[in-house]
This record gives structure tokens, sequence and C-alpha cells, in this order.
């Protein structure tokens, strides 16, 4: 979930229990691997200053970008960030410099550009920005009168969707952080106790279990909400239990989301009605403050989760998931980055129980995570287009995969979109094989095993040339 596809993860182990927890992009959130020779062919562009919303700030050469993002390479690294993942002061300058200099000077900008312009001030809910970038839009070319009246309308039904609210946002909880540090991590002792559920591939369990394990949540539900605060409700659709905070005229989005991220992945693995992959539902844990979200993480789940947006904890031994999920603020903007978290989350916690409650690759999981956000979500989703970008970058420099495709370990922030995009190419080869590919590896096949008896023998190797060959 994010997601969600705009973000940084990383994955923390506790005692018999996996953690994917997605980070707000930042510079300190982990190295990204050396590209070694990044600079070959390479076009000169720009260099430029980017700051962060989530805090702090990176230089470097800006290699290309598109109306989804842009890739910048920093001592030989290739950092991707979309254009809302950046303040909007730096998002709006960049990408003006940009324009400028590919027009090759500001009296050359064309009424498009002005008008892309105005359409991300618009994403940033700087309607005033916009409003004078669109007067040059149209001073340029009056046909683009009538995109500009649609971008305003569908900026207005953005907010009244669940977009910009114009009230003050205040990040504070209710209560405070408790004072043991490391939180009371209660989940250890409820979640790791919990009978174990089966999967779709072993056998759904017995109707006694899904009765213990739907009170077992339940209590849980109960003593989160005598933690985090009586405003705390509880939301509950065919396959989730959402617990949240959110403010009531917003909430139907959090059981639309889950349960349309639900149905694409049922019909992906062609799963019948009696195949439910979550025997009891599903617990989600939705904040609407970085401090609420940061006292559920210590207190409930016993780690810090300071620059994160969101996790999924699995538990192997038993087939335990849950997932945990915060908002940035009420922009429509940060409510489509929260769709596309709680998307990719949820396909994890979906993987997870697929099958059997085995782990499997990283860059697999994380790639196709990213991909199921873009086809849930559609245009709200940058996913699909930061993955073209960077695909592109490493095809036309010619960078190396550094091992990914053989490796089980986390991966990087760059590696997303780019997991993404051979994940993509896998599925456009067949459904069904990719399909029997993920039920490989949920099985223990090895990622090159997986590989070759689902797709006539290819080698890992042979998916890279094919992957390349295809950009």
């Amino acid at each position: 979930m994010p997601t969600r596809g705009t973000a940084t993860k990383l994955r923390v182990i506790f005692p018999q229990t996996p953690v994917r927890f997605t980070l707000l992009p930042s510079i300190c959130c982990g190295l990204i691997v050396s590209v070694g020779g990044a600079a070959r062919g390479q076009t000169e562009t720009i260099r430029v200053d980017l700051k962060l919303r989530a805090g702090g700030s990176l230089s470097g050469l800006v290699v290309d970008h598109s109306e989804h993002a842009l890739v910048l390479v920093h001592e030989q690294k290739p950092y991707l960030f979309s254009w809302i993942e950046l303040e909007f002061g730096s998002a709006y300058a960049v990408k003006r410099a940009l324009l400028v200099h590919q027009r090759g000077g500001e009296d050359k900008l064309t009424a498009q550009d002005a008008f892309d312009l105005g359409r991300l001030a618009l994403r940033h809910d700087r309607n005033d920005v916009a409003a004078q970038a669109f007067r040059d839009a149209e001073r340029l070319n009056r046909e683009l009168k009538e995109p500009i009246l649609r971008a305003f309308d569908d900026y207005r039904a953005a907010k009244e969707k669940g977009g910009v609210d114009n009230s003050p946002f205040e990040d504070e909880a209710t209560n405070s952080l408790p004072d043991d540090g490391d939180g009371g991590n209660s989940s250890d002792t409820e979640y790791s106790t919990f009978p174990d559920a089966g999967t779709v591939l072993m056998g759904r369990p017995t109707e006694e279990v899904r009765a213990k394990l739907m009170e077992a949540y339940r209590t849980f539900g109960h003593k989160v909400q005598e933690v985090m605060g009586k405003d705390v409700v509880l939301l509950e659709s065919e396959h989730f239990l959402i617990w949240t905070d959110w403010e009531k005229k917003y909430r139907d989005n959090l059981t639309n989301w889950a349960e349309a991220m639900y149905a694409a992945l049922g019909a992906q693995f062609d799963l019948a009605p009696a195949d439910e992959v979550f025997p009891a539902k599903c617990p989600m844990f939705c904040w609407r403050s970085k401090a609420r979200f940061r006292k559920f993480a210590r207190y409930f789940d016993g780690f810090e989760g300071s620059n994160a947006v969101g996790y999924t904890r699995s538990i192997e031994k038993n087939g335990h998931v849950h997932v945990v999920l915060r908002r940035q603020g009420r922009t429509a903007a940060d409510f489509d980055l929260f769709a596309g978290t709680l998307v990719h989350e949820g396909t994890h916690a979906f993987l997870h129980r697929l099958y059997s409650s085995r782990l499997i690759p990283h860059w697999v999981n994380e790639g196709y995570a990213e991909l199921v956000s873009e086809r849930v979500l559609g245009a709200r989703c940058d996913a699909g287009g930061k993955a073209a970008l960077l695909a592109r970058q490493f095809v036309r420099y010619d960078w190396p995969l550094n091992g990914l495709l053989e490796s089980t370990a986390p991966i990087q922030v760059y590696e997303y979109p780019l997991a993404h995009s051979l994940i993509a190419h896998l599925e456009a080869l067949g459904r069904q094989r990719f399909s029997g590919f993920i039920q490989g590896l949920k099985n223990g096949q090895t990622t090159a095993e997986a590989l070759a008896a689902n797709y006539d023998g290819m080698t890992l190797d042979q998916l890279e040339r094919n992957w390349r060959s295809a950009k």
C-alpha cells in the first residue's frame, strides 16, 4: 500500500515476524546502489537542487523527465521522484527550468508548457499559481480554454470526493506516546498465538478456526480503540476490517480502495468466491496523522515508524497479516498517494496469504504491488509512468541490474519502478503463465526454477535481454 508507487520501502525482521514498511522518499532512507558507468552517453540537461516533502534535499543532474516524474543522477546513483513528492516550490521551479532548457529560452515556452505547469500547480493544491499559468496558456492558444475549464472541474471534483479540505490539518495524536520507548508490542503476544489460518492452497480453515480468528481480531481492535482514542471506528467490508480515525466523509474511500484491490487480484489468480484469501478478513489500521501512526507502530508492533507511511506485517508461522497506513494531508494528491500505498501494501498482504505463507523474492513482491496499484487506481497513480521512465534510462545508458533478478533480498528505492517494469513484462507474456510463476515461488521454487517452468525454459539472462529489447 504504497505504495504505494512513489515510496521507499525497507523490510524489518522481528522474531517470526517479517514486516515491510513504506517510507516517505528521502535521501536518508537507504543508499541506492551505484550504477558505475551511469554517465555513459548521458545527455547534459540541467543540475538541480530538489527539496523533498518528506524533508531533506538532493542535488544532481536530471537525465530525463516526464509528466509523472524525473530521474536525477547524484554521485553516479539514479534517484526517481514523482513531481508530487517534491515541495511545490521546488517541483514548479525545476519543471519550468527543464522546459526552458528544452525549448532554448524563457520566451520560447509554448502554450502546452504553460498548461502543463498549471496542471502541476493544481496537483499541489495551488490554484492561484495554476490560474496564472493557465492565463499564459490561453493567451498563447485560445483553443486551450476548454481543457483549462475541464482541469479546474476535475480539481473541484477531487476536492468534493476526498481531496482538499480547507480546515487546518492537525498532525497530533490525542494520546501521548508510551514512555517505555518501544511500546507495549502487544501484538507479539496476541498475533503469534493465533491459530493457523490455512491458505488457498492448503485448504480453508474450519468454521471454528474462522470464528476464533474473527474474535481475536475484534478483541485486538477493541484494545486499539482503548489505546488510540474513542474516535477510532471500525469499518467492515466483505474482506477487510478497517480501524480508522479518518473523518466520516472520507471513510468510504478506504473500503472502496481495499475491495477494488482484492477484486483485481482475485481476477488475476482466477479465485472462486469460496477461495477467500483472508479467512477472517484482513485487519487494516488507517491513520490521519503521523503521530498516531507512530504511536500504533511503537505500541502494537514494537518499532519506530518515524518516516514511514505504511507497512505490512506478515507472520510466516501462522499466516497472520495486517496493514498499517497513514495519510500525509488532505489535498487531492495526498489522497492519491494514500490510495497507492493502501493498494500496494494490501497487495503484499494478499500475496502473503495466497497459496502459502512463504515469502517470495522482494523484487517480485514490490514490482507486482506497484503494477496492481497502477491497474486499480489508473490515472490517480503515477506508478506506470515512473516505471516506464526509469526503465528507459536503464536501456538508454545500459545500466546494469546488479543481480536484481537473482536476489531475494530487500530492494532499494530506485528499484521499485524497475521491478514494476520487469513484472509488467512477465505478465504481458501471459496471465496464466504469470499466475503459475507466482504459485511456483509460493511452493518453494527459486526464481530461476519458477521462470523456466512457466515460460518455456526461459533463463534469468534471457528475461533481462528480452525486457531490454522490448523497451
